[in-house]
């Protein structure tokens, strides 16, 4: 299989279109933001457009109007979205709910199985998730220097 390499602009605002006209989208992914529930450039994301995004759902958003993120929805507030990636130990981002492109619906891993983002299962481990930020330096760096290796 060939790989070819599109700058971000052009494939997120193809994922836009594609979404906004109904479809699901599946997009790779880049960077350790999301670990653990995300592995960058071996898992890949199914997008879907929804109309209400809640705290927990993981999005593709555009952030100052110029970077991309698919980050974890933390607060939804009247006129804010606050983002921090499951990896990320401190860093928010903001944004406003026409800056969400897509809701992830569905994690599929290298190894052939998916999770579903809307299952009781994963909000049920994100939500647990978040409560061990103070941990996660220390959780990340074992993950990292073992569990990860083995992936």
């Amino acid at each position: 299989m060939n790989k070819v390499t599109i700058q971000n602009d052009l494939m997120f605002a193809e994922v836009d279109r594609l979404l906004r006209d109904g479809h699901e989208v599946v997009i790779p992914t880049k960077g350790n933001s999301m670990l653990p529930f995300i592995v960058g450039e071996k898992d890949t994301v199914t997008l879907k457009k929804m109309e209400d995004v809640k705290v927990g759902d993981i999005v593709l958003a555009l952030v100052n109007g110029k970077s991309y993120v698919l980050h974890r929805v933390l607060e939804v507030g009247s006129d804010e979205i606050v983002l921090m990636g499951d990896g990320n130990l401190k860093g928010q981002e903001r944004c406003h709910k026409e800056d969400i492109i897509g809701t992830a619906t569905k994690i599929s891993k290298k190894k052939g199985h998916s999770i579903d983002c809307e299952g009781v299962k994963h909000q049920r481990q994100a939500r647990f998730w978040r409560r061990l930020l103070p941990l996660r330096r220390i959780i990340l760096g074992v993950y990292r220097r073992t569990l990860l290796k083995l992936y």
